[in-house]
């Protein structure tokens, strides 16, 4: 296997490697050391290993440091959903994660490594597989695969070496990936960290003057209790926000009910809502999909329930004094929709193409209490059930966030 330099990508020697794909494999080594999107990257790398070895399907699993088991990052040709995890032992991956080394299998269904169930769950049948480890000079961070080669045509040894080259190549552009992200979001932490401390800091230091009149120590002293916990609830977002970046967080795969979430919200921002003055009316169709029945919403109700919670809460707190907000749930063939609708001032068309991107916040409504965080755990979250989320806003009327969540 090819020696790997953390700084440098490398490329082996074109010992068994055809000229072609050699230089392939340089125009790669290029495109992968220019991105540091995580997800751009891993869909390049799974492009260029269905191409380059001829295979129906690709994925990369890579080791959950707090769980010790793999994880499908990302898969193409045949998709594995997110939550699927796959043990280390008595596993194909797991076998190449641990051993360091290539394996080609011409009969995977033979073999008894093989872990049937991410063929179950993807609706994919694997024939023959060949999967190289994700080496680094720290160990192994996972294991690359590709699957049936096609015209059920065995794996050759330059495509050993192809793979094994790419994979050395991958490994360093995932590591720098999550290095620059991490630092770019501790960076963008600690720079929205600046307000509320100092904040806190000039108040604290007021409440320590001997001139400062008696009554307005009850407002320094409030507005200590605000920023306090606008940090509380900035580091919970932050968190949240990072254990679904790093795909730390494991959804639960249960038959949801929606009704119950939706009251639970309705039930947890009323008092929030009553302070403006504002009436939350919730509204079900008749034929929503319940637990037991033969369609249903499955996932993480109380993360489904956190998604609810930010937009909701988002649609008090920009709402106008005694507004109206709507939280309906309807049904549509394999598709369930939940839409949260404000009759506030609206967003213009420039700002929604941001408004998922963490720490945004609209022009002149800096001053509002929140995180700059809660939309984009949203829809982290909705992502991670397979949905989507869509704003439709009317400047002067008011926006609907509908969420969208496959019913299966």
């Amino acid at each position: 296997m090819p020696q790997i330099n953390e700084k440098q990508l490398q490329v082996p020697t074109p010992d068994v490697i055809d000229s072609s794909s050699f230089q392939r494999l340089l125009e790669i080594s290029q495109l992968l050391g220019s991105t540091l999107n995580l997800d751009e990257l891993l869909l390049l790398v799974l492009d260029v290993s269905t191409e380059m070895t001829d295979s129906q399907k690709a994925s990369i699993l890579l080791v959950d440091k707090t769980t010790g088991k793999l994880h499908f990052t990302a898969s193409l040709g045949g998709e594995v959903p997110a939550d699927v995890e796959v043990p280390l032992d008595n596993s194909i991956a797991g076998w190449v994660v641990q051993n360091k080394k290539s394996l080609i299998l011409g009969d995977v269904q033979a073999d008894s490594r093989f872990y049937s169930e991410v063929d179950a769950d993807s609706e994919f049948v694997t024939r023959s597989m060949l999967a190289v480890p994700l080496m680094t000079t720290k160990g192994s961070i996972g294991a690359l695969e590709v699957l049936n080669k096609k015209d059920d045509a065995p794996y050759t040894p330059q495509d050993v070496a192809l793979l094994e080259a790419l994979a050395a190549q991958a490994a360093v552009a995932i590591v720098n990936a999550r290095l620059f992200n991490q630092s770019d979001l501790l960076a963008e932490v600690m720079h929205e960290l600046k307000t509320p401390l100092m904040a806190i800091a000039t108040a604290s230091e007021l409440l320590t003057r001997a001139e400062l009149p008696e009554e307005k120590r009850l407002d320094v002293a409030r507005m200590i209790k605000r920023e306090t916990s606008r940090l509380s609830k900035m580091t919970k977002d932050f968190l949240d926000f990072a254990r679904l970046e790093s795909g730390r967080v494991r959804l639960e795969t249960k038959p949801v009910d929606i009704v119950t979430v939706i009251n639970d919200v309705v039930n947890m921002t009323q008092s929030q809502a009553d302070e403006r003055q504002i009436t939350i009316l919730p509204t079900f169709d008749d034929n929503l999909p319940q637990p037991g029945d033969p369609q249903q919403l499955v996932g993480d109700a109380d993360q489904l329930k956190q998604v609810l919670l930010n937009l909701v809460s988002n649609a008090i707190k920009y709402n106008v004094v005694g507004g109206r907000i709507k939280l309906a749930a309807e049904y549509h063939e394999d598709e369930l929709s939940l839409s949260v609708s404000d009759t506030g001032p609206g967003i213009s068309p420039e700002d929604i193409e941001h408004l998922f991107e963490r720490f945004y916040r609209i022009p002149g409504s800096e001053g509002a209490e929140g995180t700059g965080l809660g939309l984009s755990v949203a829809h982290k979250i909705v992502e991670e059930h397979n949905g989507r989320i869509e704003v439709n806003s009317v400047l002067g009327q008011g926006t609907t966030f509908t969420v969208y969540l496959p019913v299966t």
